[in-house]
């Protein structure tokens, strides 16, 4: 009995001393240091990152072992400055067996006080860094990393307090301060669903956190801000994981606050897009993007990104309109008006294959579309955002015109994308040189050359400043280009200083170039100089053709509510023969321009757009000036006009202003010939209507004809007086729409027979010769013509011989270039006569038929008058002078 009693006795001091040196190794100060190592060493083991306990750790027994740590923190990599993480309170429950066994399973997780720092310094140093990392970097192989939740936790709720996660990225600025007071974690047995519930704010902008977790069904998450709203729901999938996902964006202003921009845009938004994850390839289907600012402006992208990180795998639709579609703003003729609506692109790249693109710029006065294959139009990279709130892109690339050959490439970079702030950007221009004439140049065997530059862009929307521009024509011989200059508002085309100078060795060279019959016209150079300041612009000119020389000055100073520009175009020598062929080389230099806008207009209907330009509005830039409001006072002086028949000169004086335009009268004498013109143009309204009246005489038909390169002879001495309008946006449309009077006569001519017979009138020639010689005399010939909407209409047309009296009556439509006339000569003094061999001509002007008919009968006056007066007059219809 002693003996039992001893050994009870011995049990008892050895449970009690077991659990005095338990007690005094959970809760002793004496063994802290060991209680802080061991937990410190467990932690570490499962997150893989150094864990170190600054405070106490706390150990009770019981079923479960319950630990509780105050001060636990995560150091950051190494040289980091700031701490990865730092958890005020820890508590949990660990199995006794589990922890004998080298295994973590946690219950009863609460975490308080949870701050974790993710930092970036601007060397692109995280401060976070594992243990596996860390071995891998130095050549030890590292563990597969044990998922932390099933690995680890066991219980069925996990209750979280007081979290911050603080993002830096001193790279790319951006900053996210993630507070969350409270996170609630829980499972429900009896569903196998896992839900989180909690609310925080993200950078001062409060929200709500709802997910579930089925363990066999899809899972979905909802963020909802006060304006913005977002969802993701896992899409069932054989293999892999597909999830959807939606933000709806009530309001723009709150998504820039959250993101610490600058809150500089007010409107809606919605994103969508599917992220699918199959064998460790990711890629993003059905994206959509959508954007529309308060003052109509609107971003819209559509489309898919393949493999992440492939940027070979991208097809993307982007759309930018600055004005909606129902309010456009309306078609722009002059280029004052000039407004950029819409800009388009596309990209579809496929790998192995090579991308095709497209760009289409959309303005009220045209469209420029390109489209091909070749890298996309526009890259950009680096984005960041600045101390200041704004949104940053380092690097933008943008590419305008042929994809596999664009004419303009900028690169450079935007300080405030947002408000297009900060732009600069270095630009290169390379171009056919032939484009900067007509875009209908454009093809393979250009003689032309090409024109290449470049030039520096800066500023902002509102004021964009291009500086440096230097730009030349190259690989050609047919001529030279240069321009040099800056323009310190391009948007506007203000407060700029630009120098152009154009020599050509020969015209003729030139004109066969552009695929134009050759005008022997010698050298010529053209000199322009533009500069203005604010609101005076100044500009001189020097034009060169072989011998002649024309100097224009212009000044204009727009302060004013009705500026007026003021001007001169002089020359102290011009040569006659050279106007000759610089008017035959202006006439080949319009066909440039392709067929007339009515011929245009029907070509396009049958063969629909074609070429990069398209739905052009703008007008010529004559015509823009004439509509753009502005007075005009030029004055011309051509002091010396030298001709092989004398010297001669010529004023006139030019005057616009925002009803009229005047020019004249402008007066030219010259070896006995002259002319007096005038020309008004009405511009109070849409028809811009021309009114051309004046007279000429003296001048020689032979004359006339050789300068036109007529081979067959014809002479007389030519006068004419005329009134006429017309429209103005072509001179065919002059042409065809004119209408007025005017009377045309020629004195002591004549006619080769061979002129008769291609006339289809040598069936008759005893009407202009009683022998038939090569040469017919014209006494006379006096056309008085009506003229309506381009129809040339004559009742009194009278042509003379020397026996014979021919009267023309007819019209002749210049719209449909056909004529309708008939002839009928009859002997001089005789008019009641019957006419032998009435002709009529009919048909096209080309080729109009002629036919002659059996003479009408005798006519008769209706007052009876059937005596030719004393002294007749010539080229006035005999029947009319009867009494």
């Amino acid at each position: 009995m002693r003996y039992v009693a001893k050994g009870i006795l011995i049990c008892f001091v050895v449970a009690c001393v077991a659990m005095l040196a338990a007690w005094l190794f959970l809760s002793s100060a004496l063994f802290s240091s060991i209680r802080t190592t061991f937990v410190e060493n467990l932690i570490s083991k499962k997150l893989g990152q150094d864990v170190r306990i600054e405070d106490e750790v706390r150990l009770g027994l019981g079923w479960q072992l319950q630990v509780s740590a105050t001060g636990l923190e995560l150091p950051g990599s190494q040289n980091a400055d700031v701490k990865l993480a730092a958890i005020d309170e820890i508590e949990f429950e660990v199995s006794a067996r589990d922890l004998w066994n080298s295994k973590l399973s946690l219950s009863g997780l609460s975490l308080s006080g949870v701050h974790l720092n993710l930092i970036t310094d601007k060397d692109g140093f995280g401060n976070w860094q594992s243990i596996s990392q860390t071995e891998a970097e130095a050549g030890k192989p590292a563990n597969s990393p044990t998922p932390l939740l099933a690995g680890i936790l066991t219980d069925r709720k996990i209750d979280l307090t007081d979290i911050a996660i603080t993002y830096q990225n001193d790279l790319n600025g951006l900053e996210l301060d993630l507070q969350l007071p409270e996170l609630l974690l829980k499972r429900d047995t009896e569903t196998d669903v896992a839900t989180a519930v909690g609310a925080g704010s993200l950078n001062g902008e409060r929200f709500e956190l709802n997910a579930t977790f089925p363990a066999e069904d899809p899972f979905q998450v909802t963020v909802n801000f006060e304006q913005i709203a977002i969802a993701a729901d896992e899409v069932p999938q054989e293999n892999g994981l597909q999830v959807k996902t939606s933000i709806e964006i009530a309001e723009l202003g709150q998504l820039l606050d959250i993101l610490k921009l600058n809150r500089v845009l007010d409107g809606t938004g919605n994103i969508g897009a599917t992220f699918k994850s199959v064998d460790g390839v990711a890629r993003i289907d059905g994206l959509s993007v959508l954007a529309e600012l308060d003052g109509g402006q609107s971003l819209s992208l559509t489309g898919q990104i393949g493999e992440l990180g492939n940027p070979e795998d991208v097809s993307l639709t982007t759309r930018i309109r600055l004005y909606p579609e129902d309010a456009e703003p309306a078609p722009a003729a002059s280029r004052y008006d000039l407004k950029l609506i819409a800009v388009d692109m596309v990209i579809d790249s496929v790998p192995g294959q090579v991308p095709q693109r497209q760009m289409v710029i959309k303005t009220n006065g045209f469209t420029l579309d390109t489209s091909g294959e070749g890298p996309p139009p526009i890259k950009f990279s680096e984005l960041s955002r600045t101390p200041e709130g704004a949104l940053k892109v380092g690097n933008i690339n943008l590419r305008i015109g042929n994809p596999a050959d664009p004419f303009i490439i900028l690169n450079g970079s935007v300080d405030d994308t947002l408000q297009l702030q900060g732009i600069s950007a270095e630009g290169l221009i390379d171009i056919p040189a032939s484009s900067l004439i007509s875009p209908e140049l454009l093809g393979p065997d250009d003689q032309l050359g090409r024109f290449s530059g470049d030039f520096h862009l800066n500023g902002d929307i509102n004021q964009l400043s291009l500086t440096n521009l230097d730009g030349k024509t190259s690989d050609t011989d047919v001529w030279n280009l240069e321009v040099h200059g800056t323009v310190k508002n391009v948007l506007k085309f203000e407060d700029l200083d630009l120098g152009i100078d154009v020599s050509v060795p020969s015209g003729a060279d030139l004109l066969e170039a552009l695929s134009l019959e050759r005008v022997e016209t010698g050298q010529a150079r053209l000199e322009i100089d533009l500069v203005s300041e604010g609101t005076d612009w100044n500009a001189s000119a020097n034009v060169e053709v072989a011998d002649s020389v024309l100097q224009i000055l212009a000044d204009l100073d727009d302060a004013t509510s009705e500026p007026v520009l003021r001007g001169s175009i002089e020359s102290d020598l011009i040569k006659i023969d050279q106007i000759r062929t610089i008017v035959q080389a202006a006439a080949q230099l319009r066909k440039i321009g392709g067929p007339e806008p009515e011929e245009k207009g029907s070509k396009q209907e049958d063969e629909g757009d074609q070429g990069a330009l398209r739905d052009v509005t703008l007008k010529p830039i004559g015509r823009s000036i004439l509509l753009s409001g502005m007075d005009m006072d030029v004055d011309v002086d051509l002091r010396h006009i030298e001709g092989a028949k004398g010297i001669s000169s010529l004023q006139s004086e030019l005057t616009l202003n925002k009803n009229e335009l005047k020019a004249g009268p402008l007066k030219f004498e010259y070896g006995g010939a002259s002319f007096d013109v005038s020309g008004q143009m009405d511009l109070s309204n849409d028809a811009n209507l021309l009114t051309l009246t004046g007279n000429a005489g003296g001048w020689q038909l032979d004359d006339i004809l050789h300068n036109l390169n007529f081979k067959k002879g014809a002479s007389g001495t030519v006068y004419a007086d005329f009134s006429i309008t017309g429209g103005t946006d072509s001179p065919k449309h002059f042409a065809n729409s004119m209408s007025g009077n005017a009377t045309v006569s020629l004195r002591d001519g004549s006619i080769e027979t061979q002129l008769l017979d291609l006339a289809g009138l040598g069936v008759l020639p005893w009407v202009f010769t009683k022998d038939k010689q090569k040469v017919a005399p014209i006494v006379c010939l006096r056309a008085p013509i009506i003229i309506s909407n381009g129809n040339l209409s004559t009742k009194q047309t009278t042509l003379e011989t020397d026996h014979v009296q021919v009267v023309v009556f007819g019209a002749v439509d210049l719209t449909r270039k056909a004529l309708d006339l008939n002839l009928q000569p009859r002997k001089i003094g005789e008019p009641l006569s019957k006419s032998p061999w009435p002709v009529t001509l009919k048909g096209p002007l080309a080729k109009p038929k002629v036919k002659v008919k059996d003479g009408p009968k005798r006519l008769k006056r209706s007052d009876g008058a059937d005596k030719m007066p004393v002294k007749r007059k010539l080229c006035v219809p005999d029947i009319l002078q009867l009494q």
